[in-house]
This record gives structure tokens, C-alpha cells and sequence, in this order.
């Protein structure tokens, strides 16, 4: 008898073998997906934390005025230069420094400042990675481009600064991704998303209409003429809607205030030649020549005697980064009559000799001269100590220092802002940034902190060599021409029978080292009462800047110096002080900084 086995599982029955290959296949194509993911993710990381890392470091030259109308957004809620003269791109990073509280976040403004582009650097990179796949490239070409890019000194410093170009790019950039496409017969929306995104970068920053060649060269090569001519259209309105002429030559004129492109070049000379290589040999290759189309005409506008040079270097590094890698892939993937191996060797041999020559130098990117801001900090808390309320003409890097220190604003005057209708009364800082400003660019409202030391008399100078700081009174310097009087009548007052003082005052005295205010008070006071001078303390700065000292320390207790200072607070007109204090060591006497001149007519002859 035959027996039966009962169960309720159902039967086994085998997967087909082509079902099991395209699971698998499907589950590998799900990891590469995924991992492609994560290596763009990297490296947009390893591109922020490298853009980050050199936010210290010193300000680019032009790079002050968009700082302080960013900080003006953030902090003020204001636009310093008025809605008609205001650009984009400062929406975007006051917008951006104001969501992730930027400037609390930092130890400089400039630093807080420049995150927004180390996350428009980052979106930079993803998008390096989205176009190179787009151009039909290989994830291996995508990667070196995207290292490259990260970690080379030229992109690093094009990409660093506070720069409406850099924040232009990723819009430029995501734009052509959504052009680059082989469907000739796709619906139209994303071209139309694509030209609003070229239609942003161009209104944050004119020079990237460069990149509209690329665009008409993706859109005319679907043989799609009438789509062509109406994107084309809508691109020209909008860009001219939103920008105008006056605001495109405006910013255009900006994009060149900045570092010589060939200085950028000079800090990875290996990345440059690639570059260019990329730029120029992308012309003849199928896949490539549409953007090199664009990279090839920001580089020929980086190149011209006074024009965009700085801004059109910044967008085009990170493409032409990438048609470098393009070239390299399409030389080694060549099977023409020069043979694989021939061609091979050669190229990867000058890659690795680059790299070797060139890699020890990246860290060079973010390891910079930071900006040395004890100067700048000296200068303010004289100011705050000294000039609480009196208006002080600064240029705009140095205007975001004082304002963060706590300076009113209404009392700090941009001098990109009032030019030569500047208060006559007002006071000048001079900084390293406003000394460099003239040779770069001598036209403009720089010219009157240029002028500034020959229209002043230096009154305080912090720190020394090419960051020092100096603080100017408005008028005709008069140190020179009162330093015989004051020498005069301080050895007058120094040899009087009723002057006690410290051998060390004394000398200071007769050299001529006193204020003007003090000598004359002191005299007064001497022709009622024997004076004892105690002291002639210095005020930081000033020493430095050869003004002479205005206080003084008077030895005296009880109600003898309750008396002393009486007198001292009843003076009138410029002999009034300041302040007058009492101590253990005595009166301290301070004079406001900048006597009148005439003070010491008697002795201005021997």
C-alpha cells in the first residue's frame, strides 16, 4: 500500500534563472545607485569643511563691500546702498547667514560671512557629479574632478570669497544639468525650470551669462528650433527684466574687483594647465563642447586687461576642473591610430607627476595667513574709549568690525557710501584693506582714505608693517609745527621753582611730548598752588603715532585734591577735560584726543 505525505506548504518550485539575474542585477544597479550618492555627498563634505577651514583667512581684495551689506541684511535689516542699487546675491547670503546664524557662530564676521559660499561651494560639487554623468562620463572621471576641485589651492581660493559669482554657480550649474539631456522630445517643463534657474544665476551675477552659450548649444542641438527660440526669448526678458543695463555693467564692473586671476593660477600652476587643456581640447570633442563652449569664454573674459577677470576665474574653475577629468577619460578611452597603450602611458604618467608635484601643496589652501584682527580691535575700543559719538569715515571690511564691536552706525560713515560729501568734522580710520584699495582700482570714493594722510594728523596707530591701523583727525596736521612750542613750554614749566616732577616727566616735558591743554592748565594752576607731577600716562596707540600725551596725574590727597580737581572741572572751552578722576595715587587729568591749534602762540618762536 502506497502512503502519502500530507502538507499545507506549497510546493517549492524553482525561480527561473532570468528572473534571479535581473533581481540581481536590479539589487547592483540599487548599490551603485546609492553608492554614487554617498560619493557626492563626500564630496560636497570634503568641500564645505575645506572652504570652511580657510574662512579665516584674509579678506580678498573686493570682497568688503559685499560683506558689509551682508552683515547690513543679517544684522540691521537694512540694505546699506538702497533697493535700486542692491544685488541678489546679498539677499541670498543675508537670507542664509540669518537662517543658520552665521555671524554668532564665528569668531570673525568675515568667517560667518563666507559659509554661505562654502554651502553654494558644496552644491557646487554635486552638481560637478550630476553634469558629469549627464555628459556620459564615468563615476571614476566624476570623483577625480569633484577631489580635485575640493582640495586644489586655485579652486579653493576662487570659491572662498564672498563673491555674488560664487553664489551664482550653482544656480548656473544646476540649470545646464537640466538642459543636458538625449531626449529631443521631452516635455518642456524642466527646460523652462532650467531657464529661471539661468535667469537667477545671471541676476546674482552678470558674468555668468557667459554660460548661456552652453545653453543655446544643448537646446539648438535637438534640432528643436522653436523651442530654441522661445526658451532663448524668455531668457533674454527675464534676465533683462530682472537685471537691467545698469545693473548689468554694474555687475560686471564688480566681477572684476578681486585677485588677478593669474595669482590664483600661480597657487596650483599644474590644475591651471589642466584647466585650460580641458577647456580648449573639450572644443573638440562631441560630449564635452558645449560646456566647454562656456568655460572657453569665461576664461578669454578672465584674461582681458580690466575687465571681469576675477569673477569670471571664480565660475569657471570647478567646470573646467571637470573637463580636464573629461579630456583625460575620452584620451585614454581612445582606440583611434595612435594606439591605447601609446596614448595611455603618457597621460597617466604627466597625471601622476602633477599630482605628485602638486598635492603636498593643497593644504597651503586653508592654511593661509589669517586675518590678523588685533589691529582692527585696538582701533575700536580707541574709538569706543575716545570717539564714542563723533562720526568716523571707515571702509566697508572695517565698517562690519566696528558695528560688531557695538559702534553706533549712524556714527560709522562708509566711505563707498558718502564719497567726497563725507562730514568735513569727521574722523578717518585708515586700514590695511582702504591702503591697497587705490592700487587696485584708483577711481572712486577709495580715493578719500587714500588722500587721508596727507588731509589728517595721525592721532593713534595700532599695530605695525602691512596691518597696521591708524586713526586720523580731519584738518591740517599740526604735530610738526607745535612740536617746537610744546617743547618750549614744557621746559618752561619743567624749570619753574613751583613744577615737582619725576626725572622721566620732565624729560617728556621739555622734548615737546605733552599736550598743548595740559601745558597751559598746568601752568594756570602752578601760578596759585605748587604742582607735583606725578605722571604722564600714555593712551594706547598714541605713543606709536607721535600725538602727545593727554594725561596727566597730579600727587595730592584729601582736600588738596579736592581742590586740584575743582579747578581742573571748572576750565572752559578746549582747556575743559574730558575727565577728571581722584585716586590713591592722585587726580588723574584726561584731555579729549586733538587739541586745537594756537593753543601755545607764546612760544611758537624761540
Amino acid at each position: 500500500m502506497t502512503s502519502h505525505r500530507w502538507t499545507d506548504r506549497p510546493a517549492a518550485h524553482p525561480i527561473p534563472r532570468a528572473w534571479r539575474w535581473a533581481a540581481d542585477e536590479q539589487s547592483r544597479a540599487t548599490e551603485r545607485t546609492l553608492l554614487a550618492i554617498a560619493a557626492a555627498v563626500a564630496l560636497a563634505a570634503v568641500t564645505a569643511v575645506v572652504r570652511l577651514a580657510a574662512g579665516s583667512t584674509a579678506a580678498q581684495a573686493g570682497e568688503a563691500r559685499h560683506l558689509a551689506q551682508t552683515f547690513a541684511l543679517d544684522r540691521l535689516g537694512v540694505l546699506l546702498d538702497g533697493p535700486a542699487d542692491a544685488s541678489l546675491a546679498w539677499l541670498q547670503a543675508g537670507l542664509y547667514t540669518a537662517a543658520t546664524d552665521a555671524f554668532a557662530r564665528h569668531a570673525s564676521p568675515l568667517a560667518g560671512a563666507r559659509e554661505a559660499t562654502a554651502f553654494a561651494a558644496a552644491a557646487t560639487a554635486v552638481l560637478l557629479w550630476v553634469l558629469a554623468g549627464r555628459m556620459g562620463l564615468t563615476r571614476w572621471s566624476a570623483a577625480a574632478a569633484g577631489t580635485v576641485a575640493a582640495l586644489s589651492p586655485l579652486v579653493v581660493a576662487a570659491q572662498v570669497g564672498l563673491r555674488p559669482e560664487n553664489i551664482a554657480t550653482p544656480w548656473a550649474l544646476c540649470g545646464l544639468a537640466l538642459l543636458w539631456t538625449h531626449n529631443r522630445h521631452r516635455r518642456p517643463a524642466p527646460d523652462l525650470w532650467a531657464v529661471l534657474l539661468l535667469v537667477v544665476s545671471v541676476i546674482t551675477a552678470p558674468i555668468t551669462v557667459a554660460l548661456a552659450g552652453t545653453a543655446a548649444w544643448l537646446v539648438w542641438r535637438r534640432g528643436r528650433r522653436r523651442l530654441a527660440q522661445v526658451l532663448g526669448a524668455t531668457f533674454a526678458l527675464g534676465a533683462g527684466l530682472g537685471l537691467g543695463l545698469g545693473g548689468a555693467l554694474s555687475g560686471l564692473r564688480s566681477a572684476g574687483d578681486g585677485p588677478d586671476p593669474l595669482l590664483w593660477a600661480g597657487l596650483d600652476p599644474a590644475v591651471a594647465a589642466v584647466c585650460v587643456v580641458g577647456a580648449v581640447g573639450g572644443l573638440f570633442c562631441f560630449r564635452l563642447r558645449p560646456l566647454a563652449v562656456g568655460v572657453v569664454a569665461l576664461l578669454a573674459l578672465a584674461l582681458v586687461p580690466g575687465g571681469p577677470g576675477a569673477g569670471a576665474a571664480a565660475v569657471a574653475a570647478a567646470p573646467a576642473v571637470l573637463l580636464g577629468a573629461g579630456v583625460v577619460e575620452r584620451a585614454l578611452a581612445h582606440r583611434g591610430r595612435v594606439g591605447a597603450l601609446l596614448l595611455r602611458a603618457p597621460i597617466a604618467l604627466a597625471a601622476v607627476l602633477a599630482l605628485v608635484l602638486t598635492a603636498p601643496h593643497w593644504p597651503n589652501a586653508f592654511t593661509a595667513d589669517a586675518a590678523a584682527p588685533a589691529p582692527v580691535a585696538g582701533a575700536a575700543g580707541w574709538l569706543r574709549d575716545n570717539l564714542p559719538g563723533t562720526p568716523v569715515i571707515v571702509d566697508d571690511g572695517t565698517w562690519v568690525d566696528l558695528v560688531d564691536s557695538g559702534r553706533d552706525p549712524a556714527t560709522t560713515l562708509r566711505a563707498s557710501a558718502c564719497g567726497e560729501q563725507c562730514p568735513a568734522e569727521a574722523w578717518v580710520l585708515l586700514s590695511p584693506r582702504q591702503r591697497a584699495r587705490p592700487v587696485e582700482r584708483p577711481l572712486g570714493p577709495s580715493t578719500l582714505l587714500a588722500a587721508a594722510p596727507t588731509r589728517g594728523e595721525v592721532m593713534a596707530v595700532f599695530g605695525a608693517g602691512p596691518e597696521q591701523v591708524a586713526v586720523l583727525r580731519p584738518g591740517t596736521s599740526v604735530v610738526s609745527t607745535e612740536a617746537g612750542a610744546r617743547a618750549r613750554a614744557g621746559a618752561a614749566l619743567a624749570d619753574s621753582p613751583r613744577v615737582t616732577s619725576h626725572p622721566a616727566v620732565a624729560a617728556a616735558l621739555r622734548a615737546g611730548h605733552t599736550d598743548p591743554r595740559v601745558l597751559t592748565a598746568l601752568a594756570g594752576l602752578a601760578s596759585s598752588r605748587p604742582v607735583r607731577i606725578g605722571a604722564l600716562p600714555p593712551v594706547a596707540g598714541e605713543d606709536a603715532a607721535g600725538a602727545p600725551r593727554r594725561q596727566v596725574v597730579l600727587v595730592a590727597a584729601g582736600e588738596q585734591a579736592e581742590q586740584v580737581a575743582r579747578y581742573f572741572a571748572g576750565q572752559r572751552g578746549p582747556y575743559r577735560p574730558e575727565s577728571v578722576s581722584t585716586g590713591p595715587d592722585g587726580v588723574l587729568v584726561r584731555y579729549p584726543p586733538g587739541a586745537p591749534a594756537g593753543l601755545l602762540a607764546p612760544f611758537d618762536t624761540p
